[in-house]
């Protein structure tokens, strides 16, 4: 059985209801002992729908089973001096307490970090927040839906005719449970090194602000060009967005840069090419194009299956998926090739299938431990306890071997990643102070990720109108792969080296390299980044104690392992456009959009540095595998569980709850502009009704209470728009607030820069880059009261650190380092052949 990372960490859970408990199942599912403190009436989250059979019951709510797992179950009332006490002597035990109460509630209950830290002054507290531990909004009321419009990037997503849609269910939660699962891991390590631990803040606002579902990238185009996202039309691409076939719907992205032939050749019409107006550099764009090209691409989608589009599109290398729905998806070849789902039998529902790892190690001691059922309620009370001592004594602190270093700093990555999800992954680890040293090639630009192409002129930008934001004042300039929002959205931090692999003498001295690393990461096609030599069966030999992250799209192993789609096609794998599509539209209205590219981010950068635990706790190197597609489907568990116990599927919820109303976005004064409301119970209703001078709604027989205000919802919401229509949108996000109604605004770049909740915190940091010039970035996703903050590097030009890399690492002598700029692999620009 393999020794899983965190064995030894005990995490001591204080968490509630969805956000702790998803955080604290991550380290408990990788080893950490994780003790679930609840109150005698047990964590309210046992009492979330949906419930085995649709019968409530303290242990029947799926979301529980879900959340809990690898978890142990102990009664304490921390409302009594006793279950105080009790639990500061499980503090002395541990190394991690996390919590998500509102913020100032550890300190009433006499709780707060300097208690814990006296009791045990090497703990970690990570507290989770809807807007951090201080700042204007730290007491705001929220929801899932209220924090991902003030944060990210829901004005651009959905269909510019129709309201901005939100990502399903509790994804913004989850990610951001996910983000504070990731600072625990550095925070752990941080404290190891240092002696003493620290207080780690993690705020939701935060996390989905330094997101890289389209929001940093966003961020830095309205910087360069004043250009606001928004949303786009029903077809704004050729061969591109959402069709109807023979047994549901697709998603194709035809139109890209040199990809319209790819469709074409699929579908049987590829002699459109040879005409001259297909041939001009507007025609993807081109209304006239998108309309002419339907009548070839609706007659063949129609007349062929999703499995089968699926098929085509991976023959004939076009980004393209079926928009599975949760049922397709528990089918789906893939996964089920793969076993991704778990069974897990619980006494409540019996065996029912799970989401499986996030991530997997691969390592030469076996599998990985099967994941135990959720407890029931104080089910180890007695166990936890008994295992205490008479008197536990309050740990020592060690020598500081930290100093003011950053927790990472002395970690060499190598870095092989591209497009976002893989160099999300890499910023955050770059962040927190390792060395990550990107692998670029001057004869080969790596897709999507210093822009579509290599050297885009002024020219071209004027025929794509959206490329225009992706440069400063829409000049892609003499360099156009240092300037691209694309790539300085999350290059910040980060060392550029060039070496064309494709040499026998780059190969070598990759290798020494290699040799020289702590870790590799890469999110690669898996055929074709292994023609470069990147697998664990090479790179093991060169180093034994290495750690290689491998982010593919669907898996090393499986029938999609040649796949080719992007983070979008991905999530329609998964199933998330279908449950997030419009209620009243057809699925060709279903929003997409890249959160999948930011949980694959988040988990990658977790899964190395669980790696390099394990490594150092067992003095061999391993390989961890994280599958986008499935990490994604780790985001949408409860909608798994109400599957398998209860055999229900939700679909085109939009910006529905399960059984919350009002919970929608409402338009305001001015352009597309909007707020999001949601009302949590009868009080929040009837503050709602007062603000809105409607009092008599409160007594609404179609509104008394919350199952008829959600049966009545869209009258509900006609009502709540006439009312917002006419106001300013932040005036009734801050009259909500201070009434106790959760509220936000479906923020803009704009907005989000200047934002007073982010200007109180100095979330933002000015950086200079040599091209760009000045822009701000969003600071570290998370705070730790420990460690320094730091001045951020600019991110990194083509090949800027290769005198790094060739004279210091590889000890190239000049005459050596020169021989190797002529022989074309030392460079800071891409060779005139790169398109």
């Amino acid at each position: 059985m393999t020794t899983m990372p965190l064995e030894g960490v005990r995490v001591i859970d204080l968490t509630r209801y969805t956000a702790g408990p998803f955080c604290t199942r991550i380290l408990g599912d990788y080893g950490a002992d994780v003790i679930k403190i609840e109150a005698p009436e047990g964590d309210p989250g046992r009492q979330l729908p949906p419930f085995v059979k649709d019968e409530p019951g303290t242990e029947r709510s799926g979301t529980f089973l879900f959340l809990n797992t690898n978890k142990r179950s102990v009664i304490l009332d921390l409302t009594t001096a006793e279950g105080r006490e009790r639990l500061l002597d499980l503090v002395r035990t541990a190394q991690v307490v996390v919590e998500n109460f509102a913020p100032g509630t550890m300190e009433r209950l006499g709780l707060g970090y300097d208690i814990l830290a006296e009791a045990n002054p090497r703990i970690v507290l990570t507290s989770l927040s809807n807007f951090g531990q201080e700042g204007p909004y730290r007491d705001w009321l929220a929801t899932d839906l209220t924090v991902y419009a003030m944060a990210g990037p829901m004005l651009a997503t959905g269909n510019i005719e129709h309201e901005p849609v939100r990502v399903a269910g509790r994804m913004a939660t989850y990610q951001t449970a996910y983000m504070a699962a990731l600072a625990t891991v550095v925070a752990v390590q941080a404290a190891e090194l240092r002696g003493r631990g620290e207080h780690v803040d993690v705020s939701m606002l935060e996390a989905l602000t330094n997101n890289v579902d389209m929001r940093l990238t966003q961020l830095q185009a309205y910087q360069y060009s004043g250009r606001i996202g928004t949303r786009s039309g029903l077809a704004s691409l050729v061969g591109s967005g959402v069709f109807p076939c023979a047994d549901g719907y697709v998603q194709l992205t035809g139109g890209l840069q040199g990809r319209l032939i790819l469709t074409m050749r699929m579908i049987g019409c590829e002699e459109l090419m040879e005409r001259p107006e297909w041939q001009a550099p507007g025609a993807p764009t081109d209304p006239e194009r998108i309309e002419e090209f339907l009548a070839y691409l609706l007659p063949w989608t129609l007349s062929h299956t999703k499995r089968e589009i699926r098929d085509a599109c991976e023959q004939h290398g076009v980004l393209g998926a079926p928009l599975n729905t949760v049922a397709d998806m528990l089918s789906d070849p893939n996964f089920v090739a793969r076993e991704f789902f778990q069974t897990i039998d619980h006494p409540s529902t019996g065996p029912a299938q799970y989401p499986g790892w996030h991530f997997r190690m691969h390592t030469d001691e076996g599998p990985m431990p099967p994941r135990r059922r959720a407890p029931l309620l104080g089910e180890h009370t007695d166990e936890v306890l008994a295992e205490l001592s008479p008197r536990p004594t309050t740990p020592a602190t060690g020598q500081d071997r930290l100093g003011d270093r950053l927790p990472l700093e002395g970690l060499r990555v190598i870095d092989f990643t591209v497009v976002w999800a893989g160099p999300y992954a890499t910023m955050h680890l770059a962040d927190w102070g390792a060395e990550v040293i990107r692998i670029e090639s001057r004869q080969h630009l790596a897709p999507n990720t210093r822009g579509q192409l290599a050297h885009m002129t002024r020219a071209m930008v004027a025929n794509n109108p959206a490329a225009a934001s992706w440069y400063p004042d829409g000049e892609p300039g003499a360099d156009p792969w240092n300037r691209n929002a694309l790539f300085n959205g999350h290059g910040r931090g980060k060392k550029s080296m060039t070496i064309d692999l494709s040499r026998p003498e780059g190969q070598e001295q990759f290798e020494r390299l290699v040799a020289q690393a702590d870790a590799l990461i890469e999110n690669n096609l898996p055929p074709n980044i292994e023609k470069q030599g990147i697998t664990w069966e090479r790179l093991s030999k060169i180093n034994p104690r290495l750690v290689l992250v491998r982010v593919p799209a669907f898996g090393l192993e499986g029938p999609y392992r040649a796949y080719r789609t992007l983070g979008n096609h991905m999530e329609s794998i998964a199933g998330h456009p279908v449950i997030r599509a419009y209620p009243d539209l057809s699925l060709e209205y279903a929003p997409t959009g890249v959160p999948a590219d930011a949980a694959s981010g988040i988990g990658g950068a977790t899964a190395l540095l669980l790696g390099i635990r394990y490594r150092d706790r067992t003095g061999k190197g391993l390989m961890m595998e994280l599958a986008t597609a499935e990490n994604m489907v780790g985001l949408l568990g409860e909608f798994v569980m109400d599957y398998t116990i209860n055999g229900r599927e939700w679909e085109h919820m939009g910006n529905d709850h399960w059984w919350l109303a009002p919970h929608n976005v409402y338009p305001c004064q001015g352009d597309d502009t909007w707020v999001t409301i949601a009302a949590r119970n009868d009080e929040e209703w009837r503050a709602l009704c007062g603000v809105m001078l409607r009092p008599d709604l409160a007594s609404d027989p179609r509104f008394i209470d919350n199952a008829n205000r959600h049966a009545h919802r869209r009258e509900l919401d006609r009502i709540i728009g006439a009312w917002t229509v006419n106001a300013d949108a932040r005036w009734i996000m801050h009259r909500l607030q201070a009434a106790g109604v959760p509220a936000g605004v479906v923020n803009t770049e704009p907005g989000i820069l200047a934002d007073p909740q982010h200007r109180a915190r100095d979330f933002f940091q000015e950086i200079e880059h040599p091209s760009t010039g000045r822009q701000l970035h969003p600071r570290r996703a998370w705070r730790a009261s420990r460690t320094p903050e730091r001045p951020m590097r600019h991110p990194p030009r083509l090949g800027e650190d290769n005198e790094y890399v060739y004279r210091e690492l590889l000890g190239f002598s000049e005459e050596r380092y020169q021989e190797w700029v002529a022989s074309g692999h030392i460079g800071m620009a891409y060779e005139d052949s790169v398109p």
